[in-house]
């Protein structure tokens, strides 16, 4: 299988001599922070240096991912974080927390150049036939069912969101069929190998790349690349266009199938999601990314009493 973008994770550096000169740069900086401890003046001019190696607003914590992505043909002043978003769930479920690492981690330092597009399926693979990938709450149509690779949509939304802030373009994207707790409805993508897939690609002229971390419920995805917005801001927003409560007999053709019995009121939200454009913090304009529909479901028995044990 092809790869439609090209993986260069950390400490994979494409010439070995680019990451001497990356050391070089951080001891040049660490030596003129040692002279300068004691002495105010110099300690700040040792800050002042280090903080022009990266673009403005880049967290310290991401410094070594920017200078491993950067290697020796990018400057890493040159990578601004273009968009990120933080997924938190509320499910406590320590097998899903291992899938949730296992996918960021398999994504993590992922180099998306000109024009090229990721797929997500492509880089994590079939989840349900990794035996990394442990058992853990899946969305099947209406129902939660405890199944390999669990949580991994919790990644792939954090990605699709941060992508959307980016400006990158969204080729495939999928909703949940249920309401989800770590994403605005609306702006959740789902996965299903070989099925329903996230594909986003980089329409800019400069490479993109990935920085997923997660920790326990939570993972945080930031795109960084080439910075040419000129002072215009993206921002994903989604509302509740309306409430449905319907019959299940007149929402679905065979209500047994689906778990519900035919006079079962059954509870949906009509859902609209923009992507809506600020030029020096003025609204400019909105794009209508997608219409979804979400039922809302409680766990089914076997998964409630797996939580409460």
């Amino acid at each position: 299988m092809k790869h439609r973008a090209t993986a260069r994770h950390r400490g994979q550096p494409a010439n070995p001599v680019g990451w001497g000169a990356v050391a070089a740069g951080a001891c040049s900086v660490l030596v003129a922070a040692v002279m300068a401890f004691g002495n105010p003046a110099l300690w700040a001019t040792a800050q002042q240096v280090s903080a022009q190696r990266y673009a403005p607003g880049i967290d310290v914590d991401d410094y070594d991912f920017i200078d491993q992505a950067a290697g020796d043909y990018i400057e890493t002043s040159q990578l601004a974080c273009l968009g990120s978003y933080k997924a938190i769930s509320q499910v406590d479920d320590e097998a899903r927390a291992t899938n949730i690492a296992l996918a960021a981690s398999a994504l993590d330092g992922f180099e998306i150049k000109p024009g090229e597009t990721l797929s997500v399926n492509e880089v994590l693979g079939d989840t349900m036939l990794d035996d990394r990938y442990l058992e853990a709450p899946v969305v099947y149509g209406v129902s939660m069912q405890r199944e390999r690779g669990g949580g991994v949509c919790q990644v792939s939304t954090a990605l699709y969101i941060a992508s959307l802030e980016s400006g990158m373009d969204v080729v495939e994207r999928h909703p949940h069929t249920i309401v989800v707790d770590y994403a605005p409805l609306g702006l959740d993508a789902t996965l299903s190998y070989g099925q329903k897939d996230l594909c986003i690609k980089n329409p800019t002229d400069a490479s993109v790349f990935v920085h997923a971390e997660a920790l326990g419920q939570t993972v945080e995805v930031k795109l960084f690349g080439a910075d040419v917005r000129n002072d215009v801001e993206l921002d994903a927003t989604s509302r509740v266009v309306e409430r449905l409560e319907e019959p299940a007999k007149d929402v679905y053709d065979d209500p047994a199938a689906e778990g519900f019995d035919p006079e079962d009121v059954v509870t949906r939200y009509r859902t609209e999601a923009q992507l809506v454009t600020y030029r020096e913090g003025i609204k400019e304009s909105s794009e209508l990314l997608s219409e979804d529909i979400y039922l809302v479901v409680i766990p089914s028995a076997e998964e409630a009493a797996h939580q409460a044990a």
